[in-house]
């Protein structure tokens, strides 16, 4: 809401002016004598001051063009009543209140600089104006004061000027904006927060993410949202200030790096075919540029639009380019960590059906020779069966663990990888031996996983490529890390004739979970030795 004392700056100093104007002729009506000219002089200049106080209020009352177009010719005629007061008034009307006016008048509309100049100029006015008038010492000494009044009022003035005092009540943007969710249209968000925060009853938006020819446009009238179709070639990216438009009068006005109101052409900044399609007439335009892409937001209807919209606008575009920022951030990192976990979960599925069902048909083929030379194979059918129920339970709980809390302790992990080993031992007809030693540590559930899959992999691999009959697995917890160490009898591992290297599906097993793979030979043993972090594990 814009209402009560929340006008813009251009109607509050027209306001300003009629009543200073009306204040001086009240002044000189009930006392003649503070004129130190005719009182019908006096009168005539400051009755046309007073009129033309009035016309300049009615004509800039709602229309932002006119106010910005005329707005150094009036401040001009400020300093001229000024003048004319250091000249011709005494008493208790001397130009204090025009001198405040229209310094201040320079510091809202145009900030320090223009304060600076206009405070020098009206110092040097008003000296003179003591020495003309002035005929002896004593006569200058009051005006000698005063001068020192207003420089310390000078002063005060372009400090605030150039502290931003004007604190920008109308924006609620960044209130509106919000924390970003994945589960809401940021493009959708920011449109709503630009609206709410310059009070816009219509909101457009046109956006291009970069590296894409899409252009995609949304409007929004408060009360639902469409998306017109728009060509690519409507849109171009603008970077720069925003500016107050006028489609049908063709105005365009913003500020220059000086911070200069400039006026110029809508239609050079807003083309015809785009303004079709997207309906617009009398609003501001903000440009916005982030890292993800480029847009520009279309806010029209809004209340008492006027150029301080400008300085609001950057603002709005300031925070609104920082929350697409950071919704695209939380994007990039919600889709990493969700590859990640199609990754972990098809390494899961790898090392536990894909390889449970190589092993059976390992044993698969080893009955099939075994029933060539006339062996009873129902003790082998049952064992092997039952291994697939085994299996089947185990994945069972493989899915709920993954609902389930988040740690379980070491003793657990070391019976699941106990039954493991002996599962395995059965599966690939070999020697399958674990040990653990005791420990409080807490394991996290996805590190179990890890730990199991490990087990079945380097099993799988020590038969299948090296050949081995005999493996040995010993579990522990020292410090902040679980160490896993896996020995077998078998080959070379794998099978390479200058050095040993890592086995791969391993090492990227290893390295997902943050820990550290180490692979040693001697004495006919092949030693892996894996070191998992038990905190949060580094990605």
């Amino acid at each position: 809401m814009t209402r009560g004392l929340h006008l813009p700056s251009g109607r509050v100093i027209a306001i300003g002016r009629y009543m200073l104007a009306s204040l001086y002729l009240l002044a000189i009506w009930i006392d003649p004598s503070q004129s130190i000219r005719t009182p019908l002089e006096t009168w005539m200049v400051l009755g046309s001051y007073a009129l033309f106080a009035l016309a300049v209020l009615a004509a800039t009352w709602s229309n932002w063009w006119l106010d910005a177009r005329l707005a150094g010719l009036v401040h001009s005629m400020d300093i001229a009543l000024f003048t004319f007061l250091a000249f011709s008034t005494a008493g208790y009307t001397p130009p204090f209140a025009s001198f405040m006016f229209v310094l201040l008048a320079a510091s809202i509309r145009w900030g320090w600089r223009a304060t600076a100049l206009s405070a020098v100029l009206l110092t040097f006015l008003y000296v003179l104006a003591g020495l003309t008038v002035a005929k002896t010492a004593e006569e200058f000494h009051p005006f000698a004061i005063r001068t020192g009044h207003l420089a310390i009022l000078s002063l005060i003035l372009m400090w605030f000027g150039i502290n931003q005092w004007r604190s920008g009540v109308y924006v609620r943007a960044r209130e509106g904006l919000g924390e970003p969710s994945l589960y809401e249209s940021s493009l959708v968000n920011s449109l709503e927060a630009a609206m709410q925060g310059l009070s816009a009853g219509r909101g457009v938006l046109v956006w291009r993410e970069n590296d894409s020819d899409k252009v995609e446009a949304l409007i929004w009238d408060g009360m639902e949202i469409t998306s017109p179709e728009l060509k690519a070639d409507a849109f171009e990216q603008r970077p720069g200030a925003p500016f107050l438009y006028d489609l049908a009068k063709d105005h365009a006005l913003t500020r220059d790096q000086n911070n200069d109101l400039r006026g110029s052409s809508a239609r050079t900044l807003i083309r015809d075919d785009a303004a079709v399609s997207l309906s617009l007439g009398e609003g501001i335009a903000i440009p916005v540029t982030t890292a993800a892409g480029h847009g520009e937001f279309f806010l029209e209807n809004v209340s008492n639009l006027s150029a301080d919209h400008i300085d609001l606008g950057k603002q709005v575009a300031v925070d609104i380019a920082t929350y697409i920022q950071s919704y695209a951030l939380i994007r990039a990192v919600e889709e990493n960590a969700e590859a990640r976990s199609r990754v972990a979960l098809a390494g899961d599925l790898h090392d536990s059906v894909v390889q449970f069902l190589a092993g059976a048909a390992f044993r698969v083929e080893a009955l099939k020779r075994d029933q060539a030379m006339g062996r009873n194979l129902e003790a082998d059918l049952e064992q092997l069966k039952q291994l697939m129920l085994q299996e089947q339970g185990e994945l069972r709980s493989f899915i709920a663990a993954l609902r389930s809390g988040p740690q379980i302790e070491l003793a657990e992990l070391a019976k699941n990888l106990n039954e493991l080993a002996g599962k395995l031992s059965r599966q690939w007809d070999v020697s399958c031996k674990f040990s653990a030693e005791k420990g409080t540590a807490k394991v996290p559930s996805r590190l179990r996983f890890d730990a199991e899959q490990l087990v079945r992999e380097a099993v799988a691999n020590a038969v299948r490529h090296a050949g081995a009959t005999s493996i040995t697995i010993r579990l522990r917890a020292q410090s902040d890390d679980l160490l896993l160490d896996l020995i077998n009898d078998g080959t070379r591992y794998p099978k390479a004739p200058e050095r040993d290297a890592m086995p791969r599906s391993l090492s990227e097993r290893v390295r997902m979970a943050g820990g550290a793979l180490e692979l040693s030979r001697g004495l006919g043993l092949t030693k892996i030795s894996v070191s998992l972090p038990l905190n949060e594990r580094i990605q």
